[in-house]
């Protein structure tokens, strides 16, 4: 494979390698790499094997294109209009999905009815984020709920039970963003 420090591969390599908080003795541990050989291909300077890529990018948890292929630049915007987006919804929540990132992702929430939604737990780290717009709201772990008006912020573990109730008559809605820590 052609290679210079500023290929595809040593940029992604490193890149993805940071992103999962690994160092090369890690990576090159967890991949049953040469620790040389992953700072060679980190410096650009290395000649990997098809095996090698093979397990680098299942150490990483990526497909193999994710390794060695160009990113394309990113868009200098994104944008999600009203009604655009996934629209999912329980038994008194809707929400539209506007975006995700690896790490997140962000939703248009209303409440639509006063029944309790009962959340069952999400993946161990993750964490919801619930900025309220207009109403009144009883949500966060199923055992200790916090209550929110209009402009209030919150974020509870969301890797345990949790609801999200309204108080009152008046609309409910926000925005909330789900978290996870990285793997």
């Amino acid at each position: 494979m052609d290679q210079s420090p500023t290929s595809p591969l040593a940029f992604n390599l490193r890149r993805l390698r940071k992103a999962r908080g690994l160092t090369v003795v890690d990576l090159a541990r967890t991949s049953r790499t040469a620790r040389a050989t992953l700072t060679q291909l980190e410096a650009g300077t290395g000649n990997p094997t098809l095996e090698t890529l093979y397990a680098l990018a299942n150490a990483l948890g990526v497909p193999l294109a994710d390794l060695i292929a160009e990113r394309p630049p990113a868009p200098p915007s994104r944008v999600t209009r009203r009604g655009e987006g996934v629209r999912v919804a329980g038994k008194s929540v809707e929400a539209w999905l506007l975006d995700r990132t690896p790490a997140a992702e962000i939703y248009d929430f209303t409440l639509t009815t006063s029944e309790i939604q009962q959340s069952e737990p999400h993946p161990p780290g993750t964490w919801e984020h619930l900025h309220l717009h207009t109403g009144r709201i009883r949500t966060g772990p199923a055992e200790s709920p916090i209550e929110l008006g209009p402009g209030d912020y919150a974020a509870f573990a969301a890797d345990v039970a949790h609801v999200y109730e309204r108080i009152g008559t008046a609309r409910v809605t926000g925005t909330l963003i789900i978290t996870r820590e990285s793997p």
